[in-house]
């Protein structure tokens, strides 16, 4: 039952003492329980792993479990004793007041081993998921996030994807147009059809009409057979032309007449194909600008602008950045066959700080070369770049007042990134963290729309 602060009502209240691995795991583990208080952590060695970990968790600590018992100044339900000391575990029995409860010897060990297994299994789980999905990728969809403007991303996706409406992308380079173009066609009918990706600044200008249009045997030195092209190729499905700008302007008339009437002419051919092909595009230039200085046709771009999608730059959606990271760094360990866990707190405090004028193809390659640099399980700060290490907070140029509105929002933000991160997306672990209640950590995760979820599971 919930008390009128928020908060669950305390069930049972521990004492772990010995805080090596065991011990380190056991707090790991209760505290993400709300039925479960940890009353205090007790270990000869303030140093060890689970005194260090209790601390950060702003539990008590105590070195002495026998002046803990002498005093009495705290209460308890349970003792859970991992030292593993048959010593120490007569001591304790010998000292402990006579209604508490021990958890020692074989059954912590027991209990540890579970939680081990545990551990384990979910890190195989995830694993193993990773991998069907990484082999599965074909069929795999954007990841939105959470922010409003990927929200109404995937509103106009799902709209548009059941019809067979030509869509254009506009956007940065690296926004994930390609990515958005394939999930459209994934969530619609021709989901079964083929799916042609053609990157139109890949082909010269002498070959890219062969290429689009195919040609037949002779039609110029060195087609020694007839070539189906890649228009050709779409039809019953959706053919996707990344960087439409860069066509050259002979090829955006013939273009067009496919638009318009589905007519496909193989070079050196007489006669005429129809193709039934959906169309999506994409580009990363301003096209009513290449309209008016004579580089883009203007009749094409209105048979284009049926349903124009901006992809938002990723420093407009930085409460997704978490989100991405993490789903970069699970592809990234895949490729590599490298284990790497978890991105320490100031790494991501960077990574969300960045500006990313590469978005998302620049937040990939970076996260792909820091677990190449690194030499264990975690992503620190000095396995990013320079350029990501050193990038300023505060914007003086806007005026005091609007500065330091956003330096707030930007503290907000990056601190509320940095616990969640800590606790793993437990908010009552985090508010914890922040020395703050939890009703006034859950608004401002509303008031800055970030979604603790997307920090679940990621290991320490």
């Amino acid at each position: 039952m919930a008390s009128s602060s928020g908060k669950q009502d305390i069930i049972t209240r521990i004492i772990i003492i010995g805080a090596g691995k065991g011990g380190r795991a056991l707090i790991e583990f209760f505290l993400a329980d709300p039925t479960v208080e940890i009353a205090m952590v007790i270990d000869t060695d303030e140093e060890a792993e689970g005194m260090v970990l209790a601390r950060e968790a702003h539990l008590q600590t105590h070195t002495d479990f026998k002046e803990v018992f002498t005093t009495g100044k705290i209460t308890y339900d349970i003792v859970i004793e991992v030292t593993g000391s048959p010593g120490v575990h007569k001591e304790i029995l010998a000292h402990k007041p006579p209604a508490v409860r021990m958890i020692s010897g074989a059954a912590s060990r027991f209990l540890w081993a579970l939680l081990e297994e545990r551990s384990n299994n979910q890190y195989l789980r995830e694993r193993y998921s990773a991998i069907s999905e990484l082999h599965q990728a074909q069929a795999t969809d954007m990841v939105f996030g959470s922010s409003p403007l990927m929200k109404n991303l995937e509103k106009m996706i799902n709209q548009v994807a059941p019809t067979s409406s030509t869509v254009l992308f506009v956007g940065e380079t690296g926004t994930g147009k390609e990515l958005a173009a394939e999930t459209i066609y994934n969530r619609s009918a021709l989901s079964d059809k083929p799916f042609i990706k053609v990157n139109c600044t890949a082909f010269s200008a002498d070959i890219i009409e062969s290429e689009l249009f195919g040609h037949v045997k002779g039609a110029f030195t060195g087609a020694l057979s007839n070539k189906k092209g890649l228009l050709a190729m779409a039809d019953g499905g959706t053919l996707f032309l990344d960087e439409i700008g860069d066509i050259p302007m002979p090829m955006q008339v013939k273009l067009l007449r496919f638009l318009q009437f589905g007519e496909v002419r193989p070079v050196g051919s007489n006669e005429t194909q129809i193709i039934n092909a959906r169309l999506i595009a994409a580009t990363n230039q301003n096209l009513e600008a290449m309209i008016k200085a004579g580089k883009f046709r203007q009749d094409l771009y209105f048979r284009l602008n049926t349903f124009t999608i901006e992809l938002p730059a990723l420093r407009h959606r930085k409460e997704d950045l978490p989100l991405y990271i993490y789903h970069f760094l699970k592809k990234g360990v895949l490729k590599l066959n490298k284990k790497v866990e978890r991105v320490s707190s100031a790494a991501l405090d960077q990574l969300i700080q960045y500006d990313w004028p590469g978005n998302l193809r620049e937040l990939q390659a970076v996260i792909e070369r820091a677990i190449i640099l690194t030499d264990n399980h975690l992503i620190d700060s000095e396995h990013l770049p320079m350029s990501i290490q050193s990038e300023g907070l505060s914007n003086f140029e806007k005026g005091f007042m609007a500065a330091r509105e956003m330096v707030t929002a930007d503290f907000e933000q990056h601190a509320l990134h940095h616990y969640l991160n800590k606790s793993h997306g437990n908010v009552t672990m985090a508010a914890n963290y922040a020395r703050m209640p939890r009703r006034s950590f859950y608004r401002l995760l509303a008031k800055h729309t970030i979604d603790p979820g997307q920090y679940k599971n990621k290991k320490k």
